[in-house]
């Protein structure tokens, strides 16, 4: 069973190293690249600008919600 596998595999030219290697190298061209400096660029400014929201949050005012959660008075009062 095995040996009819890799026979109907070397028929379809897909063992050979020359045809595998021609099917990736011919469709990068420079529209693939451009999307995937692109996406590198965006997935590197999400990720500086979560991290910059974890250190530095920014919140400073009174009445915000996370003062109100964080506040230990008992009960929740609006």
């Amino acid at each position: 069973m095995r040996g009819a596998f890799l026979i109907m595999l070397m028929t379809t030219n897909l063992l050979t190293p020359g045809a595998q290697a021609a099917e990736f190298v011919d469709r990068i061209g420079l529209v693939d690249k451009l999307l995937v400096v692109v996406g590198g660029i965006i997935v590197l400014l999400v990720t500086i600008y979560c991290i910059k929201c974890f250190v530095k949050p920014g919140e400073r005012q009174d009445r915000h919600i996370k003062r109100r959660i964080l506040k230990d008075d008992g009960e929740d009062r609006p």
